[in-house]
C-alpha cells in the first residue's frame, strides 16, 4: 500500500513539474521532434475525422486494461452536433454521440451508445444504450475489504437508461428517469452468489419516475464555471415490467471554477444514492468504476442499498492538444441511509491525462489512473470526463 500511494504522489510531483515547465516548452520547442510528431498526429485526425455543415464524425481507436475486463480493444466515433444558429442560442449547447465497440482477453464483448443530446425546444436527453456479454465477479455485499475466494459468473446484459428533461427556462429542467435492464446469469460458481442473493436469478428490473435539474454550466462536456445538480427517483414495479419492486432515488450536485481562464479548472461533485424495497444486487447502490471513485476499478466491488461520495478534480491543458488532471475523493455504502457516514471511508487519488477530440470542443478521451486506500487501483480508457 505503501508503494502504491508513493506511486500517486511521485505522478503528482510529476505533472506539478509539467505543468510548471509548460511556457517553455512552447517557446523553446521549435521544429522539434515533438512539434513534428503533433503535426503527424493532426495529419491522421484530419484523414478520419468527417465534417459535414454542423456536424463532424471522428472515428477513435480504443485500447485499454482493467482487472475486471483484462485488455480491451475497440473502436469509437464520436459525432458531434452543433445546434443551428449557435451564436443566437442562449445557451449553447452541442449534441454528442458517442458509440463504441469493444473486446477483451477475458471473453468481453460491449457495444454501447452514450448520447448528450439537446433540441432547439430545450429538450435535454441523458442516455446510454448498453449491450454486454462479460465473465465477472461477485464480492459479496457491503462496505468491509473483501477477501478471496469470490463468485465468478458470466453476464448478458441489456441496459437502457434516460433522463428525459424539458427546459422551462435556460437553466433549469424538469422531465422523467426511465430505466430499463435485464440480465442473465450464467457458468455461476462459487458459495458467495447463491438463491438467497436478491437478483441471483437476473431478469428485469425496470424504472420510472421523475426528475429536475439545474444547469448553468458554460460547457456540457468540459464546463469551466457553474453549477449541474440532478435529482432523479424511479420506481420499480410490475406495471413497466419489473420483476422486482422497489424504488431508486439519486442526488448528483456538481460545481466547476476557472482558476486561470480556460487553462486550468477545479471541478466538485457530490452524489448521494438511495434505494429501498426488494433491490436485485445488480441495481444496488455502488462507489466504483470509471466515473465515481476511480481507484476502485470494479463497479460494484462495494455495493449496498445507500451509498454517497464527493470527490474533486484539477484539470489543466499542457500543451496542443494535451492535458492532464489530478483527482481525489472518498465514499462510502451502508444498508442503512447515511449510517456512521464518516466511518471505515474508502479513499482514493490518482492522476490522468487528456487528448482533446476535437479542437475546438471541450470533448476528451481520457486515461486515468487511480488507487485507494484498501489496495484497490483501477485504470480507465474512455471518452467524456468523469463528471
Amino acid at each position: 500500500m505503501q508503494k502504491g500511494l508513493g506511486f500517486i504522489v511521485g505522478c503528482l510531483f510529476l505533472c506539478k513539474g509539467i505543468y510548471a515547465q509548460e511556457e517553455q516548452v512552447v517557446d523553446t520547442s521549435k521544429n522539434t521532434m515533438v512539434e513534428q510528431a503533433a503535426v503527424m498526429v493532426e495529419d491522421v485526425i484530419d484523414m478520419i475525422t468527417i465534417e459535414r455543415g454542423r456536424s463532424t464524425l471522428s472515428f477513435y481507436p480504443m485500447a485499454g486494461y482493467s482487472p475486471r475486463t483484462g485488455f480491451e480493444i475497440g473502436v469509437m466515433p464520436v459525432w458531434r452536433i452543433k445546434p443551428r444558429n449557435a451564436e443566437a442560442c442562449e445557451f449553447y449547447r452541442p449534441t454528442t454521440f458517442a458509440p463504441s465497440f469493444k473486446l477483451s482477453t477475458t471473453g468481453m464483448y460491449e457495444f454501447e451508445v452514450d448520447a448528450l443530446a439537446f433540441t432547439s425546444k430545450r429538450w435535454m436527453f441523458i442516455s446510454k444504450f448498453q449491450y454486454m456479454f462479460l465473465p465477472d465477479e461477485f464480492y459479496g455485499i457491503g462496505n468491509q475489504e473483501k477477501d478471496p475466494p469470490f463468485a465468478t459468473f458470466d453476464i448478458n446484459r441489456f441496459l437502457f437508461k434516460s433522463d428525459i428533461l424539458k427546459g422551462i427556462s435556460a437553466s433549469w429542467f424538469v422531465g422523467l428517469r426511465l430505466d430499463i435492464n435485464y440480465d442473465e446469469f450464467t457458468n455461476i460458481d462459487g458459495d458467495l452468489l447463491n438463491p438467497s442473493i436478491l437478483g441471483y436469478e437476473g431478469g428485469w428490473a425496470n424504472g420510472i419516475g421523475p426528475g429536475f435539474a439545474f444547469d448553468n454550466r458554460d460547457d456540457q462536456l468540459y464546463p469551466t464555471k457553474g453549477w449541474f445538480v440532478l435529482f432523479s427517483s424511479a420506481i420499480y414495479d410490475k406495471f413497466i415490467g419489473s420483476d422486482y419492486q422497489f424504488v431508486s432515488s439519486n442526488l448528483d450536485v456538481r460545481k466547476f471554477f476557472s482558476l486561470k481562464g480556460d487553462e486550468s479548472i477545479l471541478g466538485f461533485q457530490a452524489m448521494i444514492n438511495a434505494t429501498s424495497g426488494d433491490v436485485p444486487f445488480y441495481k444496488l447502490s455502488s462507489i466504483g468504476g470509471k466515473r465515481m471513485l476511480r481507484g476502485i476499478a470494479h463497479p460494484y466491488r462495494y455495493m449496498d442499498k445507500h451509498s454517497w461520495f464527493v470527490q474533486a478534480e484539477w484539470r489543466k491543458h499542457i500543451w496542443w492538444r494535451l492535458g492532464g488532471v489530478l483527482f481525489a475523493g472518498t465514499g462510502k455504502v451502508s444498508p442503512e441511509f447515511l449510517q456512521t457516514p464518516f466511518s471505515d471511508m474508502h479513499f482514493v487519488a490518482g492522476t490522468g491525462m487528456r487528448f482533446k477530440v476535437l479542437p475546438d470542443e471541450g470533448l476528451n478521451f481520457r486515461v486515468d489512473f487511480g488507487m485507494s486506500n484498501h489496495g484497490d487501483s483501477g485504470v480507465y480508457f474512455t471518452i467524456r470526463e468523469a463528471f
